[in-house]
């Protein structure tokens, strides 16, 4: 689940949290847009000649780099909507030296609230301190501010095998090599997909698979490790022999869940998915867990989002060409009734799901 690490960015409790200059934090929504609302918010021009400068330090944990997304939602006042374009505010994350790890320049242009969002890397564990200054006319008639978050995605710090060493999901670029089960390959795309906290309360299927750290056999994954429902994981163990004549077959996660370990994860919040396509299908490492690279199909490219899609598509039609021949699949990938048939075996004959090296 992602983590808020903002305290207060409703303004619920005044200023609790929040320290600076200049900090209006007091009034009720309806003082600024007339709409009768009782909400409380915060305006980044409190006061005529004084700068508002607002901040909040938080502390960032986990290993290597961690992802993270900034949130928070803005309007003008009904009186400054004259001063629309210029009126706003900047948002830094600093790091304990004062360096910057992400900002953005707020310009809301209307009085109905608008969610302005970045995404945030942080190099490593730590403090860092988010910092909003006020831009505009200092006329006392600036930009309200509420919900402000710091969301760490809790699919972000996945760690991938590479050449070099393991490294988190996030950290990775195009170009990058990876360790797949045939040798180092470069990675040609990186999609990534927030799912929003309604839009999972509406439709489950957009849940994690948890896998817990050992759940597959021979200590795999090392760590705790969070998939898609339809991602799948590579199956070798006798059982798999038996049935299919292969030494390993691919399944996906959502047939796993019932195995010791292996749940659906139904804790409310944003999820992250992050989807990393080679030359073809490939299997790779996720916290040495061995599973699939993206496969590109009509079903794969329509579960992405239509940004994902189109850069996909326009950058990669050599790799997105699903009417040219068959590609190969890095594994037997076995029709839905027979990997049911094969987890109900491997559960009869106690075999796990990775119980020879992949």
């Amino acid at each position: 689940m992602p983590t808020n690490l903002i305290i207060n960015g409703t303004f619920s409790a005044g200023s609790t949290g929040w320290s600076g200059t200049d900090l209006e934090t007091n009034h009720r929504e309806t003082a600024y847009l007339r709409n009768g609302s009782s909400n409380r918010v915060a305006e980044m021009d409190g006061r005529s000649g004084q700068t508002t400068v607002m901040e909040q330090s938080f502390s960032v944990s986990g290993d290597g780099e961690i992802g993270g997304t900034f949130n928070i939602d803005s309007a003008l006042r009904n009186a400054s909507l004259g001063q629309a374009g210029q009126e706003g505010f900047t948002v830094e994350i600093l790091d304990s030296s004062g360096g910057s790890v992400g900002s953005m320049t707020v310009l809301p242009t209307t009085n109905s609230y608008s969610t302005y969002s970045m995404d945030v890397l942080f190099p490593s564990a730590g403090t860092y301190t988010l910092r909003m200054t006020e831009l505009g006319p200092n006329n006392s008639l600036g930009a309200i501010i509420d919900n402000v978050e710091m969301l760490v995605c809790f699919c972000d710090g996945t760690l991938i095998s590479t050449p070099e060493g393991p490294r988190p999901v996030e950290s990775l670029r195009v170009g990058d090599t990876v360790t797949t089960q045939d040798g180092p390959m470069q990675l040609r795309w990186i999609g990534r997909r927030k799912v929003a906290a309604p839009d999972r309360a509406e439709n489950p299927k957009l849940h994690p698979v948890r896998i817990a750290a050992g759940a597959l056999g021979n200590g795999l994954p090392t760590r705790d490790l969070r998939v898609s429902r339809q991602h799948r994981m590579l199956c070798q163990n006798k059982t798999v022999s038996n049935m299919f004549g292969a030494a390993s077959v691919l399944v996906a996660a959502i047939r796993l869940v019932g195995l010791p370990g292996i749940t659906l994860d139904e804790d409310p919040g944003e999820v992250c998915y992050y989807h990393l396509a080679l030359d073809d299908h490939q299997v790779i490492y996720a916290e040495d867990a061995p599973t699939e690279s993206f496969r590109i199909t009509r079903t794969s490219l329509a579960s992405l989002t239509d940004e994902g899609r189109e850069e996909l598509l326009t950058l990669f039609p050599d790799l997105c060409d699903t009417n040219g021949p068959a590609r190969r699949d890095a594994a037997y990938i076995p029709p839905r009734p027979r990997q049911k048939s094969l987890i109900r075996r491997m559960v009869k004959n106690r075999k796990a799901v990775v119980a020879t090296a992949a």
